[in-house]
């Protein structure tokens, strides 16, 4: 017994560089590892901080010419836009299908 004990442990001291340069690497590259997704995380969440104040932003500037479109659209009336040299218009020709689109159609060319 005292005989085996005395072999692995002339292993063991013999390759204790090696087993201490293996456990440093594996420190190193879970170090590595462990940096990388601290990373990412952070990268992912100031961008999400920067995605979220530009839709504020978006937001508001939405909200603020939607009120201005309501202010405006209620001081539009006939009368005002006569002021501006608009008159009423007629549409004198309407679009309307012909029986010659009908065969394109059945041809497999749907409008």
């Amino acid at each position: 017994m005292t005989k085996a004990l005395a072999q692995t442990y002339n292993a063991a001291y013999e390759h204790r560089l090696n087993i201490t340069y293996a456990v440093l690497a594996a420190c190193a590259v879970v170090t590595c590892i462990y940096a990388m997704n601290v990373y990412r995380v952070v990268s992912r969440t100031v961008a999400l901080q920067q995605a979220e104040t530009r839709i504020t932003a978006v937001t508001a500037s939405v909200d603020n010419l939607d009120a201005q479109y309501l202010e405006l659209s209620s001081s539009v009336t006939p009368d005002s836009l006569k002021q501006y040299g608009l008159s009423e218009g007629q549409v004198s020709a309407y679009i309307s299908r012909s029986a010659s689109l009908g065969s394109v159609a059945l041809g497999g060319h749907e409008l």
